[in-house]
């Protein structure tokens, strides 16, 4: 797992692996946090969490669909 910040742009990556020759899909959640998903795994892979920095002045950053929630509803708008 690895994560970077952009301090000017207040974002967080976090990419929990890499996959080669994945196809990746993406999904924004009510929050703006952008789900990277591997489309053939059906996996989260990574996660990009904008205005971090306000967010956790404001209180702790909470990503519900990273939880043991499965990702089938949330798969299921996408172009699979």
């Amino acid at each position: 797992m690895t994560f970077s910040y952009d301090k000017d742009a207040d974002v967080l990556y976090i990419t929990f692996e890499r996959l080669p020759n994945s196809e990746v899909l993406y999904t924004e959640n009510e929050n703006g946090d952008i789900l990277r998903l591997d489309k053939r795994r059906r996996q989260v892979v990574g996660c990009t969490i904008p205005h971090f920095l306000k967010r956790t002045a404001m209180g702790k950053v909470e990503i519900p669909e990273i939880g043991a929630v499965p990702f089938n509803d949330i798969l299921a708008h996408l172009a699979l």
